[in-house]
């Protein structure tokens, strides 16, 4: 406790600072009570977010679960070559053989070569060369003749002038500029009279014989280009491009496949610009240039037979000199097939259905492929673990927030007491332990497919974590797999007009094709809009929708599903439809409980926003006491400050008397 205020000898010992931080600390009480609160409200709404991410992964698991394919998924293996298999649920349990006799393909077109012939008499430099020929010397060589070495000068030479060098030596080698496959003169060939031709040494300076294709031909006194000398260059700009009977028409110009335009100039694009936007249109073919014929090819990307449809648009002339247009198209063919030995089946498609299963066909066979489709059951009993491991995780979760160690309130849990969890706990274990709503299938309960609290007869203490009989699990889904599915998944939901409407609305027929529950209420005007808003039941946002309606008219699009019949005549007023599940299965139930707890708007993150709001309060209010207390202080310094001066005032006007008093009683003596 602090010393006493001591107002005694008060100039010279009073201290002012340290009364008013005495007096501010006394103030501030009540803001360090209200710091206790924001520290469990804080640690508070910690927990419950901790809790929110178990109920959210539960909520998926269970979700998961309530897909229509959730436990009833195959699976399919293949014992062979050439096929390919993808199972269904609708697959049909088994074996079957598939043997593939022809693939289908789609049709192809394929131009004619594109490049002109090599240039002969221009110098090599300014030749339409694939490979350019570059200055120096190479060697040529024959068994018997000896060796001859040859300078070229690309800038001064022709490709004439160095097949006029070669027939000038002595070694008895013939050059000649021959035709290519496409009749273009296009290829050199050298012809020996003494032996063996060997070409290129170690000391050539000059890449003649690689542009020319020559020093990999074949051949002994025979040997010719393997490829040919000129090429186009599929990269550079059209315009200038060494094109057999020259470029395309000039400007911005277009042309049609399979109806679909493809804009192109001359000027701005090259060959390898042209075929991109073709394979990047919706024109269902692929094109490429392929160097070692030199043309444009086309495959139609759907298999069978159909044909490619050509046409050059207004003045172009791309196809046309590609050589497309009037090119001979190969029909594509279908894939033809049998299944266990039987009739040869076709499809203009290499995807083929059989028993359910989707086949990919890849290759012709030899021998039959073996198909074999089982239930996947290891699929099935990892996605009910996966819910199991997820629920127990939230149980104990809660029991770690809302643990009482008494007294020893450092391991308690920080939502100790919270009534609301523990109905939580207890809602969700009454519907886990609960029957299915009007289930279809054999299964009504959990506890039938192995999903249960522990066996009839357990120890007190040891049923309180879900467990999984797998054994049992296994035995139901192989026996009954659909009614497995359906306690997990099933659910119908009904729409129900009540009858005390008072708008336009006589009757409502049809089957509700929403996926939740929940209420519509619509408001008619009487002049014929319906305005529905629906609120769902798992406390997730309105969603508003309008349609029309005419007198004894109908509306088929404001409820899905459901057709509203209106009377004779409109009338303003109100209706309301409530929505709910004829048929559920038990994780169906669980799934709509944990969206009214954790879902959008639900009662957890409606209670986030009430810890936001009592932390937003705390502050507001330790504000205001603060600046309560700032103000009570500042006037008290003031004051303090006042009496420090008066004091001052009259410790100087009593010294002053004191002199004056000495004085006098000095002079009388």
């Amino acid at each position: 406790m602090s010393s006493p205020i001591r107002i005694g000898n008060f100039f010279s010992t009073f201290d002012t600072e340290s009364v008013i931080s005495q007096l501010t600390a006394l103030r501030q009480g009540p803001i360090r009570k209200l710091e206790v609160q924001r520290k469990q409200y804080t640690a508070q709404k910690a927990a419950l977010s901790g809790l929110s991410a178990n109920f959210s992964a539960l909520l998926l698991r269970a979700k998961a679960l309530t897909e229509a394919t959730s436990v009833s998924g195959k699976t399919s293996s293949v014992d062979g070559t050439g096929v390919a298999a993808a199972a269904t649920p609708s697959s049909a349990l088994g074996t079957f053989s598939v043997n593939v006799t022809q693939l289908a393909t789609g049709t192809t077109a394929q131009g004619t070569a594109l490049t002109a012939a090599v240039d002969q008499v221009s110098t090599l430099s300014s030749s339409n060369f694939n490979i350019p020929v570059s200055a120096g010397t190479f060697t040529i060589k024959t068994a018997t003749g000896g060796t001859a070495t040859i300078a070229v000068d690309p800038a001064t030479q022709s490709l004439d002038d160095v097949v006029a060098a070669i027939n000038a030596t002595t070694v008895g080698i013939t050059a000649s500029v021959t035709n290519d496959t496409n009749g273009r003169a296009n290829r050199i060939s050298m012809t020996s009279t003494q032996g063996a031709i060997s070409l290129g040494a170690g000391g050539d300076t000059s890449n003649f014989l690689q542009a020319t294709n020559l020093v990999a031909s074949p051949g002994t006194t025979t040997r010719t280009s393997t490829f040919d000398l000129a090429r186009l260059n599929p990269g550079g700009k059209m315009a200038t491009a060494s094109f057999l009977g020259g470029p395309p028409a000039a400007g911005p110009q277009s042309f049609s496949i399979n109806g679909v335009q493809i804009n192109y100039d001359t000027a701005a694009d090259s060959l390898n610009d042209v075929i991109g936007r073709i394979n990047a249109s919706t024109a269902g073919v692929t094109a490429r240039y392929d160097g070692q014929t030199d043309t444009i090819k086309l495959t139609q990307t759907k298999t069978g037979s159909l044909t490619i449809t050509l046409a050059d648009n207004g003045g172009g002339d791309f196809l046309a000199k590609t050589g497309l247009l009037a090119a001979a198209q190969t029909m594509g063919t279908n894939a033809q097939y049998a299944v266990d030995g039987g009739a040869t089946q076709y499809s203009d498609s290499n995807t083929v259905t059989v028993n359910g299963s989707t086949l990919t066909l890849s290759a012709t066979t030899t021998t039959p492929a073996k198909v074999t489709v089982s239930q996947d059951t290891a699929s099935a009993v990892t996605a009910v673990k996966n819910f199991v491991a997820e629920y127990n995780g939230l149980m104990d979760a809660i029991n770690a927030a809302t643990k009482n160690n008494g007294k020893d309130t450092t391991t308690s849990g920080s939502l100790v007491g919270d009534s609301s969890l523990a109905a939580v706990q207890s809602s969700l274990r009454s519907i886990i332990s609960s029957a299915g709503s009007n289930l279809t299938g054999n299964f009504a309960t959990l506890g039938q497919i192995g999903l249960s609290f522990g066996a009839v007869g357990s120890a007190v203490g040891s049923t309180t974590k879900l467990v999984l009989d797998e054994a049992k699990f296994k035995s139901a889904l192989a026996s009954d797999p659909a009614s497995v599915q359906a306690v997990l998944s099933q659910q119908e939901l009904t729409a129900t007009l009540a009858p005390a409407g008072t708008g336009s609305l006589a009757s409502m027929t049809g089957t509700y094709s929403g996926t939740k529950q929940g209420t519509y209420a619509i408001s008619d005007d009487g002049l014929g809009t319906l305005t529905a808003t629906f609120t769902p039941a798992d406390g997730g946002p309105d969603v508003v929708t309008t349609g029309a309606i005419t007198a004894g008219g109908t509306n088929s699009s404001l409820i899905p599903g459901m057709t509203l019949q209106a009377g004779p005549a409109l009338q303003a007023g109100t209706h309301s439809i409530a929505v709910g599940a004829s048929r559920q299965s038990v994780i169906k139930r669980i799934q709509g409980y944990l969206e009214v707890q954790a879902g959008v708007g639900g009662a957890l993150a409606k209670r986030q926003e009430t810890y936001d709001k009592r932390l937003a309060d705390i502050t507001k209010r330790q504000d205001q006491i603060q600046s309560a207390v700032d103000k009570e202080m500042e006037i008290l310094r003031r004051k303090f400050t006042a009496m420090e001066q008066a004091q001052a005032r009259a410790q100087t006007l009593t010294t002053a008397i004191s002199n004056a008093m000495a004085k006098i009683t000095a002079s009388d003596n």
